[in-house]
């Protein structure tokens, strides 16, 4: 027994270590915005969900906060609050208000990723790769029932547990103490917390650190909308930005000074600033990409050939930030990637091009081989890649070289664009247009002859 608990300490200072990274230093970091000087990752629901799960199989724990308007507010009146969110390892908008702030002043993001739907999600992707889930908060009997909608949803999600501790628990030493022995010994892969905001995040904090290798959310009331406890806004309201008056309409003497004292001047401020900033030419200080370097990703199993490629890039495109892996693994976000076809005797260029291309995200991708015949390269194109090269042979590598070029030539150009003039208005002005666009796609059914009949 004692081996057996030495050898589960062993492993997890060893997992607390790789915690330790800060994010921008963990494999495929990811692109981040500022708004009022809190950042926020620029990711789509998708990508949130695949970095969380993939993390975990790398032993890798973290944290998600999804800040709405009201915890932005907070986050300028409270500076505990502030400190907080800084602490969290995915910081995700989950206020639509905020995704149309960040289009104003130019920083916009791929869709509002709201806690409410993660939860659902992250539990399929869990159920999906064998992974646990743990419910603690809500109102009594919630956690236990949102539990068994999720299982009924997901077959095949473990449950690690469920807790509904009773009022002022996370004030008493001794129901902290028995929460987080009975979460470490559950042993969650992910841990639910609806406790409300800021109280969930403080939560967190306090009891991550006992089980460091698992990721934490807070998810405010998900419990009660998945047990159907209280409803959700419909999906219209949520896409126009009116939950907030979904929510005040069923809680009007708890929600009416937070959204209609506090919250409406508050948006009205954050988008007029967000607007002028967007308004004004972004600067010298942005660079010609903007806020971020465009980013490449190369990989190949011989180091020393890694290690030429490198140095290729390097010196030719001194812009390009680049990372490099052994392993054939594309998760992340990059601009570019650059691929080694042979690993351990396998081909594996065309099904990590097929990976990245199912992201439906734009890239470049190059895949390079030992030997490139006709069969090789029509599969490899045929997989998604933009071009192939022969590692031995310079002269493939010419149109390549080229192609990179161009590519960024054009993020510079689509960059000095958007930073124009009004380029942020026009963004949301974009925005707009397409979410108009799809309400027409779905009166319509889909059928472009009805539209033209129109």
């Amino acid at each position: 027994m004692s081996a057996e608990r030495a050898q589960r300490s062993k492993r997890q200072a060893l997992v607390a270590k790789r915690n330790d990274l800060p994010l921008h230093e963990r494999p495929g970091a990811l692109p981040e915005v500022e708004l009022r000087g809190i950042g926020v990752h620029a990711i789509s629901q998708a990508e949130c969900v695949a970095y969380v799960l993939d993390e975990l199989d790398a032993g890798r724990g973290g944290w998600v906060v999804t800040p709405n308007l009201d915890h932005l507010l907070r986050t300028t009146r409270d500076r505990e609050f502030r400190e907080l969110y800084e602490e969290a390892t995915l910081r995700v908008v989950d206020g639509q208000v905020l995704v149309w702030a960040l289009a104003l002043q130019r920083t916009p993001i791929p869709e509002r990723v709201a806690g409410s739907d993660l939860i659902s999600k992250l539990s399929e992707g869990a159920a999906a790769r064998g992974r646990s889930v743990f419910l603690l908060g809500g109102n009594p009997g919630t956690a236990k029932k949102a539990a068994e909608v999720l299982q009924a949803r997901h077959p095949g999600l473990t449950v690690a547990g469920t807790d509904c501790p009773p009022m002022g628990f996370d004030k008493d030493a001794l129901a902290m103490g028995r929460l987080s022995r009975k979460i470490h010994h559950a042993e969650p892969d992910i841990v639910f917390v609806a406790l409300g905001s800021p109280k969930q995040e403080l939560v967190i904090r306090h009891l991550r650190h006992d089980r460091p290798e698992a990721w934490w959310l807070g998810v405010g009331i998900s419990f009660s909308f998945l047990c159907g406890e209280v409803m959700r806004a419909p999906l219209w309201m949520r896409r126009v930005g009116l939950e907030w008056l979904h929510r005040v309409w069923q809680e009007p003497v708890r929600l009416f000074r937070r959204y209609f004292v506090d919250g409406l001047p508050f948006a009205a401020r954050l988008l007029l600033a967000s607007a002028v900033r967007g308004a004004l030419p972004m600067g010298k200080t942005a660079g010609p990409y903007g806020t971020q370097r465009p980013r490449a990703l190369l990989v190949d199993d011989d180091p020393m050939a890694l290690e030429h490629l490198e140095l290729l890039l390097s010196s030719r495109f001194p812009d390009l930030e680049l990372t490099t892996r052994r392993t054939p693994d594309v998760s992340g976000d990059f601009d570019f990637y650059f691929l080694d076809n042979e690993f351990g005797g396998e081909l594996m260029a065309g099904e990590l091009a097929r990976e990245i291309r199912a992201r439906a995200k734009p890239a470049t991708v190059v895949a390079f081989s030992g030997r490139l015949d006709i069969g090789t390269l029509k599969s490899l194109i045929n997989a998604g890649c933009d071009g192939a090269a022969e590692k031995g042979v310079p002269s493939s590598w010419r149109p390549i070289l080229a192609l990179v070029e161009q590519r960024l030539a054009d993020m510079v150009a689509s960059h000095r664009r958007a930073a124009g003039p009004f380029g942020g208005v026009r963004h949301a002005a974009g925005s707009i247009r397409d979410i108009l666009e799809q309400w027409n796609e779905a009166e319509d059914g889909g059928d472009p002859r009805r539209r033209k009949s129109a």
